[in-house]
């Protein structure tokens, strides 16, 4: 997917061996939870929305855990819709938000987005989190950025959210 689609866009403020610390911008996104998700939201960007608005499709797709705990499946807006611009979604499964900007490390592995490899890219994060005596927010969240019929080269990323009163530790801000 990553070839063809827009990819958002975020800034890399620092290498860390394979890790990077990123600054993201606040995006449009959907969400809706993992079991139905990615019917519901390819639903909403195919038309099934208050404006009967088709809108292309972007990667990656963020798999991670809301403030419950229940897992969710998001896909991320083109940058060229504004809040003001997004429709409405149809489902009461699906909704429409605005991200908040912030700092995250994220490490990249290929592959299919197993549990296991996400497991072990999460604690490889972790490791390197650690070292460099930065403080994680949260859970992790799983990037993938190809579709599923890809089958060589794919990308995927895990990334956690850096408490941002370690910024200045780390020379960042």
């Amino acid at each position: 997917m990553s070839q063809r689609y827009e990819t958002q866009q975020y800034e890399v403020i620092k290498t860390i061996g394979k890790a990077e610390i990123r600054f993201y911008p606040p995006a449009m996104k959907i969400k809706a939870p993992k079991s139905i998700g990615f019917n519901a939201l390819f639903g909403y960007i195919s038309g099934k929305n208050t404006n009967n608005t088709k809108i292309a499709m972007t990667t990656p797709v963020y798999i991670n855990n809301d403030t419950k705990g229940k897992e969710m499946m998001e896909f991320v807006l083109p940058k060229s819709m504004k809040k003001e611009q997004t429709p409405a979604p149809l489902s009461d499964n699906v909704a429409v938000y605005e991200s908040e900007s912030g700092y995250f490390i994220a490490f990249p592995f290929g592959g299919y987005a197993l549990d296991w490899w996400v497991e072990k890219a999460s604690n490889t994060l972790k490791q390197i989190a650690s070292y460099h005596n930065i403080k994680l927010k949260n859970d992790p969240i799983l990037l993938v950025y190809n579709s599923p019929y890809k089958l060589i080269n794919r990308k995927n990323e895990v990334l956690f959210q850096i408490d941002e009163e370690n910024l200045t530790t780390l020379n960042i801000e």
